[in-house]
């Protein structure tokens, strides 16, 4: 039908340009929302280091501003099939500067996703914030974790250009393209 030949074809042209360079972003960045995203995954630093390495780029550590943020990245971070990926990536929310957490960027924590017991800042020494993922991308969790540890993790860069038009708002990554997609989406 029409309609059903409009949905594939949307859907085909969102996974084509998910999987192509993207022009809003920056070489190795990803476009979600108003922001270009980098998964760093080939060399860790702590959390002061990745901090100032996303400043250098005109960003900073990742910020989750509500559940579909935070399902976005894990569902990528879960999409990256490579052997060295791991699940553990730091964050710009700390509590170093502030009493509370805020994050790096300056904007207010409007949503949290602490993991049991957290934050519990173990022996007076966690003091910045990583995002635990399974390796499927079904569950993600915060963890405040001394902030010399060495992580992977996440940059966020305010994208240079408006995006294009797409009629999926929402994807969710199971097993990378072209197999067993797995995709949740919903048409606006």
């Amino acid at each position: 039908s029409m309609k059903s030949n409009q949905i594939s074809f949307s859907l085909l042209f969102f996974l084509a340009e998910r999987c192509s360079a993207n022009s809003h972003c920056d070489p190795g960045y990803l476009l979600y929302g108003d922001f270009c995203y980098h998964f760093e995954t080939e060399s860790v630093k702590n959390w002061h280091d990745a901090e100032a390495h996303c400043s250098s780029e005109q960003g900073h550590l990742a910020s989750f501003h509500s559940q579909e943020d935070l399902s976005f990245l894990t569902g990528e971070k879960a999409c990256d099939n490579r052997p060295y990926s791991t699940t553990d990536v730091w964050t710009g929310l700390n509590d170093l500067f502030v009493p509370g957490y805020t994050w790096s960027d300056g904007t207010p924590l409007s949503h949290t996703n602490w993991g049991p017991g957290e934050p519990n800042n173990h022996e007076g020494r966690e003091e910045c914030v990583e995002m635990v993922s399974s390796t499927n991308g079904t569950y993600s969790s915060w963890n405040d974790l001394n902030c010399d540890a060495h992580q992977d993790w996440i940059c966020m860069i305010a994208k240079g250009k408006d995006p294009i038009v797409s009629t999926v708002s929402v994807i969710k990554c199971r097993t990378q393209f072209p197999y067993n997609l797995g995709v949740t989406f919903t048409l606006v």
